[in-house]
């Protein structure tokens, strides 16, 4: 062997010797020290700090990714069911693209979106998931919904699922019908209660809850309202207030500027094409007031090529495997 050879193999002997050291290193990091700096990464960066080993991923049990939880922080989305299956593409905040393989996702609906939950429908079954963490909480299914393509729709939690106070409210398009169907169930309970609307023939676009009533809004500043307290259902029109003394709901609307932002970041994704995407919508904390992001049911959901997406708050929530509705 030559001098220049022998040179060359102990320089590679040499490099390989400082790799080692460098993993061991990393590995060697005092267990203590794993959760502080679990709990300072981003969300994205939190996934692939899990992926490393078993011990890093055990040390990041109690971490929730709270850099992307911050108030004013934009929506993220999820667009799934493009080919009916598990792939998923995420649209992060700042635009950048993720391919994601959810396998929860595979022939499922969003019904609902609330602080980086999901209110999923899927083969009959409903349940709460966090699409990162994977947690998942069963609930019951109504039998009048089992079968619904869920075109025209929208839902909204009074609470996260894992607060004793939740209720879910789903509305709904009657069956041939210009009627709505409003759904109802409280966390513990086994079944939903059931109130028809009659003849409310506009398209419903957002769902929000405040102070113990359900706010349905169409596309033409009027609202479906439910009160929990004696289940009335009253019929109003959105009005603007004159003054900021005036006493209103700490909601708004997306503004045209924010949808102008968010359509333009779905643009590589969604393309410009007239592909039907069937999107749910969700609330965004805000200051002064939280904003609304209108669902947008422009296909059926189960047809066939029909695309889905979901805006949600990028959350990563954990909770104990036995936790049930």
């Amino acid at each position: 062997m030559s001098s220049m050879d022998s040179s060359a193999v102990v320089h590679c002997q040499r490099l390989s010797m400082r790799d080692q050291v460098a993993a061991r290193e990393w590995g060697d990091l005092p267990s203590e020290l794993l959760p502080s700096i679990a709990d300072r990464l981003g969300l994205i960066e939190l996934l692939r700090f899990r992926g490393v080993c078993k011990d890093w991923n055990s040390a990041s049990s109690t971490a929730s990714a709270e850099i992307e939880a911050l108030p004013d922080s934009k929506p993220w989305f999820l667009l799934y069911g493009e080919n009916n299956d598990s792939q998923c593409t995420l649209v992060t905040g700042s635009g950048k693209q993720y391919s994601i393989t959810i396998p929860e996702m595979d022939g499922a609906t969003c019904l609902a979106s609330s602080q980086g939950w999901l209110l999923l429908f899927r083969e009959g079954s409903m349940f709460f998931f966090c699409p990162f963490s994977r947690a998942k909480i069963e609930l019951p299914v109504p039998c009048q919904l089992a079968h619904r393509d869920f075109s025209e729709h929208a839902a909204v939690l009074s609470a996260p699922p894992t607060s004793k106070d939740c209720v879910v409210s789903i509305i709904c398009r009657a069956e041939q019908r210009e009627d709505l169907e409003l759904y109802l169930i409280h966390r513990g309970a086994n079944s939903w209660s059931k109130h028809k609307l009659d003849s409310f023939p506009n398209k419903i676009e957002h769902a929000a809850y405040h102070n113990g009533v359900f706010y349905y809004f169409d596309n033409t500043n009027l609202m479906v309202c439910f009160s929990l307290e004696d289940r009335s259902i009253t019929f109003g029109k959105v009005r603007y207030p004159e003054s900021p003394k005036e006493r209103c709901l700490p909601l708004r609307f997306s503004s045209s500027r924010e949808k102008r932002e968010m359509k333009k970041r779905l643009e590589s994704v969604l393309g410009e094409d007239e592909c039907p995407v069937s999107t749910c919508g969700t609330i965004v904390p805000c200051h002064p007031a939280d904003t609304m992001i209108p669902y947008e049911n422009t296909g059926k959901a189960r047809e066939p090529g029909t695309r889905k997406g979901v805006w949600f708050q990028p959350r990563f929530h954990q909770i104990d495997e036995k936790q049930s509705w």
